[in-house]
């Protein structure tokens, strides 16, 4: 805990307020989020006690208001780092979509009903799914994780079709429903700004590079939210898409990294 900003981290049976590190990392086009997770542990004990999909909860926000929650689960056992710190990973809840495998063959169908039928298999509620307006003759899902029959169905569109689907996405949200489309997740706008809260802003290399924006924590934000960016210096002002957010507290420092700008090229 840090003046003005708390943090609380609960894995298995640890509780903890503060940590050397925590990252945590939710990416556009990518199934899974990631979180890291450093504690100090010269004991010994946090290694014996922590065991894979062991329960993680991640609670961190300013003084005097609403705190987000970021939870998960343990993925693999704790790592030892040096004689007096344990390194704990873990994925979001998001892990249904990649180990629920879908085998199965349809038609006759749309590829929205498709990654509907796929999602309810997963136990999970569909958000919004955004229709492409055709039908698949036939489609196989060949053993495949929840979240590459979405793919699938993206590539097929494209490589059969001829469809630009390179901003359609699929992702759990805020609210845990499961969505597919080329839409942003439905959140307050925050807004980056030079003399206020922009610490560091580096633009991309090319067009087809991502920028990155360096501000102060926004526990709250997540891949596929907007944010307005107003860079005096650079003369660069404008409503972005995030495509890819990291969160990192360590050192007594609470940050976000936004990466904003081309969709990543995947056909």
């Amino acid at each position: 805990m840090i003046s003005g900003f708390n943090i609380q981290i609960r894995v298995g049976s640890i509780e903890a307020q503060r940590a050397p590190k925590v990252q945590i990392l939710s990416q556009r086009n990518h199934p899974l989020t990631l979180i890291t997770v450093v504690l100090p542990d010269p004991q010994g004990e946090i290694c014996r006690l922590i065991r894979d999909r062991d329960p993680m909860a991640i609670v961190m926000g300013y003084r005097n208001q609403a705190a987000a929650q970021w939870s998960g689960s343990v993925l693999g056992g704790p790592e030892s780092r040096g004689k007096d710190q344990v390194v704990i990973n873990g994925i979001g809840p998001e892990r249904v979509l990649v180990e629920t495998l879908i085998k199965q063959s349809f038609y006759q169908e749309t590829p929205e009903s498709i990654v509907r039928f796929a999602i309810g298999q997963a136990g999970l509620q569909a958000g919004k799914i955004e229709p492409i307006g055709m039908m698949f003759p036939r489609f196989i899902a060949s053993n495949i994780p929840v979240w590459q029959v979405a793919r699938q169905c993206e590539a097929t569109c494209h490589r059969a079709y001829g469809m630009d689907m390179r901003s359609r996405t699929f992702w759990m949200g805020r609210d845990g429903r499961v969505n597919w489309g080329n839409f942003c997740e439905s959140a307050d706008m925050p807004v980056i700004e030079s003399q206020a809260n922009l610490i560091s802003h580096s633009p991309g290399e090319s067009t087809a590079g991502l920028s990155r924006v360096e501000t102060f924590m926004l526990p709250h934000m997540m891949h596929s939210m907007k944010f307005r960016l107003k860079d005096f210096r650079r003369g660069i002002e404008g409503i972005f898409k995030a495509e890819k957010v990291m969160h990192r507290f360590g050192d007594n420092q609470p940050r976000t990294f936004i990466s904003y700008g081309a969709e990543n090229e995947r056909y």
